[in-house]
């Protein structure tokens, strides 16, 4: 027989986010737009804040990124090559240059001045290419956070992921905020049982953080495995997370083991990446990057995989909501509440949405 749970209406919205299906995000800022192995001289397309963006690298191995819509008859740019560094138009053949302007129409002799597109500045950084999505000349890289720094350290190992979701990226920073829900969405893929009670949380420069201290605490088999000792051990843990910027987060799980063994580590610190890029108001490009200053190198392909396997709880969670907020005839009468454990969360949607809110009365 059919499944009657599985029968649903109609999406009546396109998104549900902080503020309703309007905008949630700022565009005076730095984005992640793709890792820089993604992007090579063969042009590849990603929606970003509701644009089409063309990303290439030019002959030198700069990252580009354009509009990806031909301002001749519209065709996807991306679908066209690069030839040094112009990219062209895989319909009529014009060729634009990283600058956004026409270089060329093959027709005709002359090409216009006024035929060009929209180009975005860009950089690349700790092994990403980072979008600034708003008014060009405000784009300093120095708002890339540096606080990201250990992803070049050669000290480090790392190792990234992706996740495409159908859900608001604010929906994914208060989930990475609040980390009480490890005892019960993660409680079997993890073993993190002792978030139990809120965290201490500060805010300040445009920023909100939160810690815990866990003295005496069982070592969960994630933590476990690199640092070389057995499940179970009681050590001391330190976490805490920090909303860096609109797009980007960090978190860390540092271990302080009291009772070493020989040759063992006394301390070892792992930080959790999480970079949300807005595709629209319900869904998010999620890049992620896992590092640590241990264990050596991971094992790409099983760390993303289970990766992979608990961030998918956390996606399943979040579209669940997402797709059930879109189709409620009430939902624009819903109530949220908000407890003690939201408070890191609240206050980084309130940062977010101050950011916002004041582009929007710019614009105005």
């Amino acid at each position: 027989m059919d499944d009657a749970s599985a029968l649903s209406p109609d999406p009546i919205r396109p998104g549900i986010g902080t503020s309703g299906t309007a905008r949630n995000w700022p565009l005076n800022s730095w984005w992640v737009a793709a890792h820089g192995s993604e992007v090579s001289e063969k042009p590849i397309m990603r929606w970003i804040m509701e644009l089409p963006i063309a990303l290439y690298r030019t002959e030198s191995q700069e990252a580009v990124a354009l509009h990806n819509r031909c301002p001749h008859r519209w065709a996807p740019l991306h679908m066209g090559e690069v030839a040094g560094d112009r990219l062209i138009c895989p319909y009529h053949g014009m060729e634009f240059e990283p600058s956004g302007q026409c270089m060329k129409v093959p027709t005709q002799d002359n090409t216009p001045s006024a035929i060009r597109i929209r180009a975005f500045p860009v950089e690349e950084r700790y092994g990403f290419i980072w979008i600034w999505m708003g008014e060009a000349s405000l784009a300093d890289p120095e708002l890339i956070p540096a606080d990201l720094a250990y992803l070049e350290d050669p000290a480090w190992y790392n190792v990234w992921g992706y996740k495409a979701v159908n859900a608001n990226f604010m929906q994914i920073k208060e989930n990475v905020l609040d980390l009480t829900h490890f005892s019960f969405l993660h409680k079997n893929s993890l073993g993190v049982t002792d978030w139990n009670r809120p965290p201490k949380v500060e805010s300040a420069n445009g920023r909100v953080t939160y810690s815990q201290f866990f003295e005496n605490s069982p070592l969960a088999a994630i933590y476990a495995a690199a640092a070389n000792k057995t499940p179970g051990k009681i050590v001391n843990r330190e976490t805490w997370g920090t909303q860096l910027s609109p797009g980007a987060h960090h978190s860390a799980v540092n271990i302080y083991d009291l009772d070493t063994e020989p040759n063992g580590l006394s301390e070892c610190f792992a930080r959790v990446v999480h970079l949300t890029t807005p595709v629209s108001v319900g869904k998010t490009h999620y890049y992620w990057v896992m590092a640590r200053d241990h264990g050596g190198p991971y094992d790409v392909e099983q760390t993303r995989a289970f990766i992979g396997k608990v961030f998918a709880e956390d996606v399943t969670m979040l579209e669940a909501t997402q797709d059930m907020a879109r189709r409620a005839a009430d939902q624009d009468e819903a109530l949220e509440f908000s407890v003690s454990a939201d408070r890191a969360g609240v206050t980084g949607r309130r940062l977010v949405a101050a950011m916002t809110d004041a582009e929007k009365m710019q614009q105005e």
